[in-house]
C-alpha cells in the first residue's frame, strides 16, 4: 500500500485537489442563492475559479499522461534502436559464418571457416559488452575462448578479441584457481561477477591484469548431453560493466559457437 502511494503521489495529490475545487464550487453556488447581493456576486465568482481550477488540474493531468507517453514511445525507439544494432552487428555475421561453415562438404573444410566462427563470436562479444564511448583497446570488453586440451585437464586459450592486454595462455583444472573454471564446466552454470553485488574474484586473467567483471559459460557441442569443448569467457575492467543480460547473450553465443564445433 506504501508503494502505491510512492509511486502514485502526484496523481493521487491532483485528483484530490480536483475533488476539492469541485466541492468548493458547488458549495459556492448553493450558497450564494438566489437573491442579488455582493456576498452572491463574490460566492459566484469563487464557484467560477473553482470550476476553473477543475479544468485546469484536468488539463495538467491529461499533459502528464501525454509526456508520459512520449517517453514511453522514446524507449521504446531506442529499444528498437538497440534491435537492430544487435542484429546487424552480431547476429548477422555470426550466422553468416555459421552457415558458411555448415555449407562445406568436407570436415577439413569445416574446420577452415571454424576459425571464423570463432573470431565472429569473440569480436561480437567483445564488441557489443563495451561501455559506450569508450576506447575498446584499453577500456573495453575482452571476450576470450578457452578449449580443453587432448587430456582434459587443462583449459588453453584458443583466440581473444577486445580490450589489448592478452588474457592468460592456460588454466591447470587440478590448481585451486583452475577449479573455478571446472565446476563451470562440470555443472554448466554459468557464472556471473559484476563487481557490485558479487564481488569474488574470478580468475579469468593474470592477477596483475586487472578486471572488476566477469562471465564465464561452458561451451558444449552437440547439444547439453554432447561433449564439452571448453569455456567462453568476457571480462571487463570496471565493476558493473558487465551484467544478467550480458551473461544471457553470452550464452547464446557459446550455444552457437557449441553448433559449430558439433560439425567438425
Amino acid at each position: 500500500m506504501l508503494n502505491f502511494l510512492k509511486q502514485h503521489a502526484s496523481v493521487i495529490v491532483i485528483t484530490l485537489l480536483g475533488a476539492t475545487l469541485a466541492a468548493i464550487g458547488f458549495y459556492t453556488q448553493f450558497a450564494a442563492g438566489d437573491k442579488p447581493s455582493s456576498h452572491r456576486d463574490y460566492m459566484m465568482w469563487a464557484g467560477t475559479l473553482s470550476q476553473v481550477g477543475v479544468v485546469l488540474l484536468g488539463a495538467i493531468q491529461v499533459i502528464r499522461v501525454e509526456r508520459k507517453s512520449s517517453r514511453i514511445q522514446a524507449l521504446s525507439v531506442d529499444y528498437q534502436t538497440r534491435l537492430n544494432e544487435t542484429l546487424d552487428i552480431a547476429l548477422k555475421p555470426l550466422t553468416q559464418a555459421l552457415a558458411d561453415l555448415a555449407e562445406e562438404p568436407t570436415v577439413a573444410d569445416k574446420r577452415y571457416h571454424l576459425g571464423n566462427v570463432e573470431g565472429t563470436a569473440l569480436t561480437v562479444a567483445a564488441s557489443l559488452m563495451t561501455r559506450q564511448n569508450v576506447p575498446i583497446t584499453t577500456k573495453g570488453a575482452r571476450a576470450s575462448l578457452y578449449l580443453l586440451d587432448s587430456a582434459g585437464g587443462q583449459l588453453e586459450l584458443k583466440s581473444s578479441r577486445g580490450r589489448a592486454v592478452g588474457p592468460r595462455a592456460r588454466f591447470d583444472l587440478s590448481t585451486p584457481e583452475g577449479l573455478y573454471m571446472k565446476k563451470t564446466l562440470d555443472d554448466g552454470v554459468p557464472v556471473l561477477i559484476d563487481g557490485i553485488t558479487t564481488t569474488k574474484r574470478f580468475p579469468a586473467s593474470d592477477p596483475l591484469k586487472e578486471y572488476d567483471a566477469v562471465i564465464v559459460v561452458r561451451v558444449q557441442a552437440d547439444g547439453a548431453s554432447g561433449r564439452t569443448t571448453g569455456v567462453l569467457c568476457v571480462d571487463a575492467p570496471e565493476a558493473g560493466d558487465l551484467n544478467e543480460t550480458h551473461r544471457a547473450f553470452t550464452q547464446v553465443l557459446a550455444n552457437v559457437l557449441g553448433v559449430a564445433y558439433a560439425q567438425v
